[in-house]
């Protein structure tokens, strides 16, 4: 049986009202957080380090912003920082193109004007060469008179205006042939620097092709020892090898390649002619008491038939030749 009730019991609360004691209850504790805190302010104690550093770990900047262009000054990046996300990723896109772009612009001026100087150094070594060689022809033509000595008790005056003359024109002679060497020596300094260029440009091409093959100097003095070798068997005297440019470099490589694949080829071709001979060896001999096989019985009868008919030299003989090999007529 189900008692009744007591009247003065109290009524279940209902959902409203079940929130709004949580919320009171919530606030209740919200009040006494910052009570203590206050307190603690009050009391002059230090703040806890966890809170500030949890307070500095929230300022620290997202690793995944985007970082503001290199070159740019600090007005520029933070003007930067105020853009939105979407924009920062498009404007240091196209300023990362745009880096790019100049540095390639600027790699090719270098090269052209390297090679504009190398040009210059080539056609001056060239006039200064040319200059040379006018020098030395001029300076062999003057060929300088010394005046006769017997001309002094004769007519002092004329002997020694002579003698100045001939003073001059050596001195002239030798300051030509000295200024025709200063021209040659010039000329083979340029030459040096044109040198020195083209093998900058020689070493560069070989680094971009055959890589470490070329920058590494263990595997580059291996690889120049073999194409010494492959040279030589072409034909290729040490001076021309010393003076090989890339081009040359290459096409000896190539032609290394060429004979290592010849000599791996013959050496294929010599096993193989080794085996076959191995196979072939001697015929079988039958054991004394063996059956010999329909094979064996077969190849006899071809060998006897065979042997028959280069003695008899007969059309029967022959005809059982071929009808050993399994041929009827």
């Amino acid at each position: 049986m189900i008692e009744p009730q007591p009247m003065d019991a109290e009524a279940p609360a209902s959902s409203d009202e079940r929130v709004e004691a949580f919320a009171e209850f919530l606030d209740t504790l919200e009040e006494d957080k910052n009570s203590s805190e206050e307190e603690v302010a009050s009391d002059g104690r230090a703040p806890d380090p966890s809170d500030a550093r949890a307070h500095e770990e929230a300022g620290e900047p997202d690793d995944s912003a985007i970082a503001p262009p290199i070159s740019w000054d600090h007005d520029a990046k933070e003007m930067f920082a105020q853009l939105p996300p979407e924009l920062q990723e498009k404007v240091a896109a196209r300023e990362a193109q745009r880096e790019r772009a100049v540095q390639t612009a600027t790699t090719a001026a270098a090269e052209a004007r390297r090679n504009a100087v190398a040009e210059a150094n080539a056609i001056f070594a060239d006039q200064q060469r040319l200059y040379a060689s006018h020098l030395e022809q001029i300076a062999a033509q003057m060929m300088p008179q010394r005046p006769d000595p017997a001309l002094l008790a004769e007519d002092p005056q004329s002997f020694y205006q002579l003698q100045a003359h001939f003073e001059a024109e050596v001195a002239q002679a030798e300051a030509m042939a000295q200024a025709a060497a200063q021209a040659q020596a010039e000329a083979q300094q340029r030459d040096a620097l044109s040198r020195h260029h083209e093998l900058s440009q020689d070493h560069a091409a070989l680094a971009e092709v055959l890589g470490e093959d070329w920058t590494d100097a263990s595997r580059r003095h291996a690889l120049l020892t073999d194409l010494e070798q492959v040279g030589a068997a072409l034909g290729y005297s040490m001076e021309m090898m010393g003076q090989a440019n890339a081009m040359d470099i290459l096409a000896l490589k190539a032609a290394a390649e060429w004979k290592a694949k010849a000599d791996r080829f013959d050496q294929l071709q010599s096993t193989r002619a080794n085996l076959s001979r191995a196979g072939r060896g001697a015929p079988r001999v039958a054991r004394p008491g063996t059956t010999p096989s329909r094979g064996e019985q077969s190849a006899r009868s071809r060998d006897a038939a065979w042997a028959r008919a280069k003695a008899e030299r007969s059309g029967d003989a022959y005809a059982a030749v071929l009808d050993s090999m399994g041929i009827k007529l």
